[in-house]
């Protein structure tokens, strides 16, 4: 059950209850409230990182594109087992 579900959830719950004063209604409806809001922003966060996600990809095809063209894989790893190799003496 996501967030939002939750809070409307839990809103049923409270508005079904009856409360002895009018201040723990206004408590209840304020948290409440706040759940809402922390739900609403929540959604809004995940939008934003799936987003960068996306963006952040994107950046990284186009530098793998932009590697192979300027150095060539085969060079990297002739390079690599050279320094390998001359670590290991």
């Amino acid at each position: 059950m996501e967030l939002k579900e939750q809070v409307a959830y839990l809103r049923g719950l409270i508005e079904g209850q009856e409360f002895q004063g009018e201040k723990e209604q206004v408590l209840w409806t304020q948290l409440l409230n706040i759940c809402d809001l922390i739900a609403m922003d929540l959604k809004e966060i995940r939008g934003d990182q799936e987003e960068l996600n996306e963006y952040v990809e994107a950046i990284d095809e186009d530098l793998g594109y932009l590697e192979e063209q300027y150095y060539p894989p085969a060079d990297d790893e002739d390079e690599e087992s050279a320094h390998m190799i001359e670590g290991s003496s």
